[in-house]
């Protein structure tokens, strides 16, 4: 081969894999919006990218979500949940284990009302619902019949609520890392460095943060910093991508004679485009 073809031919090979190099997708979910109005307003100053998760009997809910809409920012009802320990104080309008599939509609129906323009729908505390079976397949059921997807918040590491979204048809996906479990500044900063190595390794990244003062510090600064090769990403973004189910390969079957060039002994055929001869 005349040696003044490679390079173009190197580049056609080049242009064939650059569409496989994407960058990691980091996406960001600030809950327990709603209560706030210092610090939900500087939640509201972050790239509309950041998606709000709002508590439905918060005092600013339907407000905070009407903003939230006209920013083009993605919206999750972020709904109370019974957690494992009994004592603790939970909202009003919880779901709990033990609720029937009517109820558990209701409150849905409720929670959308005070919560306008959601897409999707993410737990507040839950490790007690959130590992019930029962309770996340009529969850789940009543998502479906109002078009919602669900996050995941990961409350208790046993939880069953992204199987049984799977299972009943709900576009489903899991938090990998929180924010401000410490709300320690470096400790806050670490977390945020770690959801860029993860998306790194991953390919994509979910965490979830509050509105608090060091955590509007650290991702105003991280946002505004990020490495070229990180894209902060919507929810919905990501939500569109999940499939509900691996896809199937794509096989046709042809009730016709084979090409000749298939069937020995084989012909050779010219290349109908590639590199020119001499």
């Amino acid at each position: 081969m005349n040696k003044r073809w490679l390079f173009p031919l190197f580049l056609q090979i080049l242009c064939l894999f650059a569409p496989l190099v994407q960058s990691a997708k980091l996406a960001i979910v600030i809950d327990d919006i709603g209560y706030r109005t210092k610090e939900d307003s500087e939640i509201y100053a972050l790239p509309n990218q950041v998606s709000v998760a709002i508590i439905p009997v918060a005092p600013y809910a339907t407000a905070r979500a009407k903003q939230a809409f006209e920013q083009k920012r993605d919206i999750l009802i972020h709904l109370p949940m019974q957690p494992q320990n009994s004592h603790q104080p939970i909202e009003s309008g919880s779901l709990k284990v033990g609720m029937d599939e009517q109820a558990v509609a209701q409150l849905i129906q409720s929670a959308s009302r005070q919560v306008p323009h959601a897409i999707g729908l993410n737990n507040h505390m839950g490790s007690k619902a959130t590992t019930d079976q029962q309770t996340m397949t009529y969850l789940m059921k009543a998502l479906v019949s109002r078009q919602l997807f669900f996050l995941d918040s990961k409350t208790a590491g046993n939880s069953v609520a992204y199987q049984t979204a799977k299972k009943v048809g709900v576009k489903a996906l899991e938090r990998h890392l929180f924010l401000d479990d410490s709300n320690e500044l470096a400790d806050v900063q670490r977390q945020f460095n770690a959801a860029i190595h993860y998306a790194r390794k991953h390919g994509t990244a979910i965490i979830i943060g509050h509105p608090r003062k060091h955590s509007v510090a650290v991702l105003k600064q991280g946002i505004a910093n990020l490495p070229d090769d990180i894209e902060l990403v919507s929810l919905s973004q990501l939500w569109r991508d999940e499939p509900l189910a691996p896809p199937k390969p794509f096989i046709m079957l042809f009730d016709i004679e084979p090409a000749l060039t298939s069937v020995e002994p084989y012909q050779s055929v010219p290349l109908l485009r590639g590199v020119p001869k001499e």
